[in-house]
């Protein structure tokens, strides 16, 4: 029976006929995201926040900023104080959604350190157009603060020193799915079944890549990760994050000395090639709802998949970078402070209680351990010298 939620829009029936009428999943996670003018986030159908298809931590409240700068002005502060010859330091934030967190934390580390922020320059890394315009409305009401727009690949051309943040930008990468079926792996795809004169979209099973099979054999040899787990049921799935490797590899020749701060869904090898988890770990979200259904609502939908910690580190390590550590938000927001936050609003008058009800609840969504205090934060350095220590307050024991 034909899923209804499946039915193909024109443009992609035009991208597939196009690739010989089946395409990989990759490529199609890669086009109904990012196609320039169909994808849910270049075309600009993505709405973050309460009201939208799906919240992020900052989209909660500015509180989020406010606690992350004071981790990201320590790094600044161990950066200056270790003598390193730059005119300015640079901010850079990898995906910057629409805006907000770039904006807030210039705001915080204004006033946790006036004087850093004249040596600060805000750098957004989007790729996407529509995202862009939208980011551009936030982030030009900043005053006395250097800022632009660029690529990656500019950046490598001219290499910085200063903070990198990745919030929820890997789990958005198109990633390989694996299906294990009969003692075999195969590579997922989608395809076109035409009923009625109606296109939908099915998967299908294809050959697997060498690089697929590689992945396979490293996740043995290095991480003592096995596929696939025993016990698994027959057509057992998982993803592969073919993308973060050369991600990391790309901003190991961005950043000349300073902190890489990742953000995101993240999980232990054990859980996440489970044979319990026979779908893997991809969904899809549309106004606040959560489906297992990939192929539903194509273009309209966000799709986004976990990261396995064991994997994600490896990566980093193999690319130039040096793991500092990795724990949870939850863990994270309180070494930084967030106690003192809501302690602060014991002492709210009457007249403003409803307000700091509701800072009160975005607090502490942001800890929530079935939410997004779940999230990992992974911290790394690059250092051209072995003297140079960054500080990683929120790796510490939480404030009381």
């Amino acid at each position: 029976m034909i899923d209804p939620t499946a039915r193909c829009p024109k443009w992609l029936i035009d991208r597939i006929k196009d690739c010989g009428g089946s395409i990989s999943f990759y490529k199609y996670m890669d086009l109904v995201l990012n196609d320039h003018e169909n994808g849910f986030y270049s075309s600009g159908k993505l709405n973050i926040g309460k009201d939208g298809d799906f919240c992020t931590s900052p989209s909660l409240s500015n509180d989020f900023a406010r606690l992350l700068a004071i981790q990201v002005v320590e790094w600044f502060l161990d950066l200056e104080k270790s003598g390193i010859d730059s005119e300015f330091f640079s901010l850079i934030e990898i995906g910057p959604g629409e805006g907000t967190l770039s904006r807030d934390l210039i705001m915080a580390i204004s006033e946790i350190t006036p004087s850093l922020t004249r040596k600060i320059e805000l750098v957004l890394v989007e790729i996407n157009v529509g995202m862009r315009r939208r980011q551009e409305k936030v982030v030009n009401t900043l005053e006395g603060v250097n800022y632009r727009w660029t690529n990656i690949e500019d950046l490598i051309s001219s290499p910085v020193t200063g903070v990198v943040i990745a919030n929820e930008v890997l789990d958005t990468f198109p990633v390989e799915r694996l299906v294990f079926s009969d003692n075999k792996v195969f590579r997922q795809g989608v395809s076109l079944k035409k009923i009625n004169d109606e296109y939908f979209l099915e998967f299908v099973d294809l050959n697997p890549t060498s690089e697929i099979i590689k992945f396979l054999e490293d996740s043995n040899s290095l991480l003592k990760i096995q596929f696939p787990p025993k016990d698994i049921c027959n057509r057992w799935v998982t993803e592969w994050h073919c993308d973060v490797p050369s991600w990391f590899g790309k901003l190991s020749k961005v950043l000349i000395n300073g902190s890489l701060l990742v953000v995101d869904y993240a999980m232990e090898s054990k859980r996440y090639y489970n044979a319990i988890r026979k779908d893997g770990t991809l969904i899809s979200y549309k106004n606040q709802e959560a489906s297992p259904n990939l192929l539903r609502d194509a273009g309209l939908c966000d799709l986004t998949a976990h990261l396995c910690i064991e994997s994600t580190i490896n990566y980093a390590l193999t690319n130039g970078w040096k793991f500092m550590g990795e724990t949870r938000q939850g863990q994270a927001l309180l070494a930084l402070g967030l106690s003192s936050f809501l302690y602060s609003l014991q002492n709210t008058s009457s007249i403003n209680l409803s307000a700091a009800l509701n800072r009160r609840e975005s607090l502490l969504r942001l800890v929530d351990p079935m939410g997004l205090g779940e999230f990992r934060w992974f911290a790394f350095q690059k250092a051209n010298s072995d003297d140079l220590i960054l500080g990683n307050r929120f790796l510490e024991e939480p404030i009381n």
